[in-house]
Order: C-alpha cells, then structure tokens, then sequence
C-alpha cells in the first residue's frame, strides 16, 4: 500500500489547487469521485475534492474516511484485516461507493504516507469498473501530474492548519463571547432625541382684554418700541353704551340725592305744623338718601371699572422691544376680537432666547436619574431649516407635568440654553424648529443600540 509520487519535469498542472487536481484526476480517468485527505496534528483532515472546494471536518464523509485511513495507517497489513474490510463494506452500503481505489503519497523528507488519495466510482457508471482499471488509469495520468501533486502536498504539510469543525466553531463563541462583554462593560453616552422650537426669554404677549373691534395699529412688525409706547387701539360698542348707562344713572342718583337734601332742609326751617309729622318725614327723608347714596357709591365702582376696561383697550408696551406679528395691518385692523385672543408680542431681543423642548413620557426617568447624579444635563441642538447651525446647550429646567404634543402624544417640557449669537445666523430666529438629543448618563453600549428592546420590556415588567 505504499506509494511514491514520480519525479518528473513540471508541466502545465504544476499550478493546481487540491480542488482542482482532484477534478482533473475524476476528467482523465474513469473514477466518479476522487477524495483527497491528509494528515495533521494526529488527525485525517480533507485536503481537496472533486465535487466540492472544501469538506467539513466533522462532515459524515470525513469522519468515515478519517476512521479508516488511520486504521490504514495504524495497521501494518490490510489486505487481510477484517476491521478494514468491515470498515470499507459499511462505507459502500451508506455511500453507494461501488469501486474504491486508495493511494497513499508522502511529502519530501518523510518516511511513511502523509496524504491519501481515494478514487470512487458508483452504481450510476455506464461500466462497471474494478481496482485495477482504476489503477491503470492513475498510473497513466501520475507522472503528469506528480510536480502539482508533490507541491501540494508539500505545502499542506508546512503551512498552519486552518481553523475548521469544532475548532472554528470554539473561535467564533470566543469572538461572539468578547463582542457581548465589550457592549456590557464600554460605556457611551445615552442620548434621548428632543424637538422643539426657539422662544424669547423675556416678551411681552398681548391679548385682547375683553370682546372688542380694533380701530387702530401703531406699530409693524420688527418695529422698536420703548417701554409705554402705545401699540393698539380697540373700541367696544358695548362698552361704551355700558359706560354711558352706568354714567347717567350715576348722575341722576346724584341729582336725586341733591333735591331730597334741599327737601329736607326747607323743612327743618321753623313753622307751625306738629314735631311729630315733622320727625316722621324727616326719619323717611334720611333712609331714602342712604339707599341713594349706596346706589351713587354701586354706580361709581360700575364706573371706575367700565373706565379701567377702556383704559386697557390702548395697550402700551411694558417692555423696550422689538414687535412680532406678521400682517398686523392686514389681520387685525377693523376686525372684531374676542376676549384673551392673541394680538402680538413684544420681543426683548437683547434679553437672549431659550430652547423650549419637547422630550417623550417615555424617557423622562433616564433624565430624571441623570439629573439625581448632581451633573449637567447637556444637549446638541441644531436648526431644522439650517442643519449646519447647531450649538450644544444646557438643560436648564424640566417641566412637573405632563402634556400632549402637537402630535397628541405624552411629551415632557424641557428649557435649554442659547447662545446669545449664533455662527451663520443673521437674524435672531425666534420660533425656528430646533431638534437634537439630550445626554442622560452614560450606558452600556448594548443598552444604547437595543434601547428600544429594553424599554419595551420595562414597560410590561
């Protein structure tokens, strides 16, 4: 059973892989399949194959193949050797293999076989064929291809054996092992995203003070007012006439109360009438002018209000600013407002802005706890319409209620930090759309990528 591989001049082969060897071995001769296997670290290991580039270690047919060719090279004589023979007989009935032909070939320098070439032919062959066809035929292609066969086993011999089978698998649990304790043990920051928009930190918001019809608008939009200047005009008709009833009735009780006094004292002048019919309509005189002067009193308080509702009606600026409403000619004059409706703002631009954001429900316990650890709650904020305007700021207060979004949704109010001038922004832009994150703490970097996945399971535990 021992075999050496020819020496003769390299040819056109020289340059085969295993693979590739094996597959001219099975298209020059009449083998339907040839094997290819070699020895490493104590074990039979598939080198090449004519139907496939690489055999699984712990495939069914390496582990046939690796039984038998160490009994192979174990065993001495194997020709008469029932173990063998046993061995081959259960390979052809699980296999199929009808016709099996070994070759040993050893590498330079060695003294016994180091690889074992195996050519198989199956029930499927047009013509049955024995050992000894299959050896002619080997023997008329191996001084072809003895240069590509010596070199390859040569090789296979020197090179490091290649992680395969049980030991590929014990290399990719070690490497799937490092990549779970890296997501545990790394920490990274955790950013929770945040959207909101850009409001002043000191304005004056005017609203209409009762039901009334604007008359005049003093001021446009972006105009600078000093504090007192008046900004609006508005009139109600029902107010007035409200004004004027109260008045005339103030007057008449007045005038009422005027005459009753001139009664009484032309009759408290000397005369011949009785003292008692003289007490009896003094006594009436005196309770009729104390109802009147609670009603002048009642009229004079209706008075002193209804004036201070129209006093209200010129609104002045409380604030040195800057006005912001758009159209306000257009939209508000000679139109009729109802009580607490909108009119316009009065910006105190120099005083700075503040980023009002808007955090979901949901994430309010990360920034809750951040906030526990005494350590500055920081945020990356950017302008919506101009992304490359982006500052980093600074959580500043966090809203005790909850309220819905404008998409309906549970959302959390948080105020953050502007920088009084922002780098590629002419124009202070108040109520521009900002969005960016918040930084809760740090966390595992498992904890950071699947956030969502355990979130959703703090929510149902």
């Amino acid at each position: 059973m021992t075999a050496t591989i020819p020496s003769q001049t390299v040819v056109s082969t020289d340059e085969l892989t295993p693979y590739q060897l094996c597959h001219h071995i099975v298209a020059h001769t009449r083998a339907d399949r040839a094997l290819w296997f070699a020895r490493r670290q104590h074990q039979w290991v598939p080198m090449g194959s004519s139907v496939q580039s690489e055999i699984a270690v712990d495939s069914p047919v390496a582990r046939d193949w690796s039984s038998i060719l160490s009994h192979i090279h174990e065993s001495t004589e194997t020709s008469n050797d029932t173990v063998f023979q046993n061995q081959l007989d259960r390979y052809r009935e699980t296999s199929g293999a009808q016709t099996i032909l070994i070759l040993p070939l050893r590498a330079k320098e060695a003294t016994g076989a180091t690889s074992f070439l195996v050519l198989e032919t199956f029930d499927s062959s047009a013509q049955q064929v024995d050992s000894a066809d299959l050896r002619a035929d080997w023997e008329s292609i191996s001084h072809t291809l003895a240069p590509a066969l010596q070199r390859a086993v040569d090789q296979f011999q020197t090179t490091s054996p290649r992680p395969k089978g049980r030991f590929s698998r014990a290399i990719w649990a070690a490497a799937f092992a490092v990549v779970v304790l890296v997501l545990w043990v790394v920490q990274v920051p955790l950013r929770l995203p945040v959207e909101g928009s850009l409001e002043p930190i000191h304005q004056q918001r005017l609203f209409a003070p009762t039901a009334a019809r604007v008359v005049r608008v003093h001021v446009e939009d972006g105009q600078q007012v000093e504090q007192g200047t008046l900004l609006i005009e508005l009139r109600s008709d029902e107010l007035d006439l409200q004004t004027q009833m109260v008045a005339g009735n103030l007057a008449t009780a007045k005038a009422e109360l005027a005459g009753r006094r001139t009664i009484r004292s032309d009759r408290s002048t000397p005369s011949g009438s009785s003292n008692s019919s003289t007490d009896s309509s003094g006594l009436q005189s005196s309770t009729n002018e104390l109802v009147l002067r609670e009603r002048i009193r009642s009229y004079e308080k209706q008075l002193e209000l209804l004036q201070s509702v129209q006093a209200s009606m010129s609104i002045r600026s409380t604030v040195r600013g800057q006005v912001r409403r758009w159209d306000e000619e257009e939209t508000l004059v000679g139109r009729d407002v109802f009580q607490g409706q909108w009119l316009f703002d009065v910006v105190d631009s120099s005083a700075g802005m503040i980023a009002e954001l808007e955090l979901a429900e949901q994430h309010v316990g990360h920034i809750l706890q951040a906030q526990s650890e005494s350590q500055p709650l920081t945020c990356r904020l950017r302008l919506r319409a101009q992304p490359d305007v982006s500052w980093t700021g600074e959580v500043q207060q966090i809203a005790s209620a909850v309220h819905p979004n404008a998409a309906q949704q549970p959302a959390v109010q948080l105020s953050a930090t502007v920088p009084s001038t922002l780098e590629g922004v002419t124009d202070q832009p108040m109520g521009s759309t900002v969005v960016g994150d918040v930084e809760a703490g740090r966390r595992s970097l498992a904890y950071v990528i699947f956030r969502p996945f355990f979130d959703s399971l703090r929510e149902i535990w």
